[in-house]
Parts: structure tokens; C-alpha cells; sequence
């Protein structure tokens, strides 16, 4: 499988409705506020508080509220990703990994919902 920062920048950006700022896809999603929305929008009230706060334990917690919100929607433990492979950096392949499984749930249960009508 290989998904590509931009698919999942596009993917991202379309879904939440704006621009994600930075460089990097670690730039943009390092605070977990465009995660948020992100899952918010997927499935509103996912998470109650988006930390809005540069503090880096607030954008950390923003980031573990994520992947805590994804597991409930049906991700994959195998395909979600621990804080510090975005935060830190260490593994941004497997963030990539999870908004694509994330994409690929969204897809589902769409389809579930249309074949069920």
C-alpha cells in the first residue's frame, strides 16, 4: 500500500473545508487540530476539547484524542499510530497509513448506508 502525503493533505483539506498550513504533513497535523476536525467532521463530538494551546502537551493530547477517535471508528489498532510517530516525527509512514484506513472506513460505511437505502 502506498499512500502519498499529498493524497491524505487533499483528503484532509477537503473533508475539514480549509488550507493546512506548513511545509511538511508533520508541520500541519503536529498539533492535532486539523486531526481533530478532522474526525469531528467524520463523526462530530469525537472529541469535546481541541486544544488550541502552542504548549506541546496540549498538542500531543490533541493528537492521542485523535487516535483514540479513529480506534472507535473502526481503525485498525495495526494501522493506527502512537503520538510521538507524528509528534516527534519518528514515523509519519504510519500517519499516513492511518488517515488512509481512516478513508478507507469513511468509504465503507458510506457504501453501507447507500446499500442499505
Amino acid at each position: 500500500m502506498s499512500v502519498s502525503e499529498g493524497e491524505c493533505r487533499a483528503w484532509i483539506e477537503a473533508v475539514i473545508g480549509e488550507k493546512l498550513k506548513g511545509a511538511t504533513i508533520q508541520d500541519q497535523l503536529k498539533d492535532g487540530i486539523a486531526l481533530c476536525k478532522l474526525i469531528n467532521k467524520l463523526a462530530p463530538g469525537s472529541v469535546k476539547k481541541v486544544q488550541e494551546s502552542p504548549m506541546a502537551f496540549k498538542q500531543m493530547e490533541n493528537i492521542n484524542a485523535f487516535t483514540e477517535a479513529v480506534r472507535r471508528y473502526g481503525v485498525p489498532d495495526s494501522e493506527n499510530f502512537q503520538t510521538v510517530a507524528l509528534f516527534e516525527g519518528q514515523n509519519i509512514r504510519q500517519v499516513l497509513i492511518c488517515i488512509d484506513s481512516l478513508g478507507r472506513q469513511v468509504y465503507s460505511v458510506v457504501r453501507c448506508i447507500s446499500l442499505s437505502s
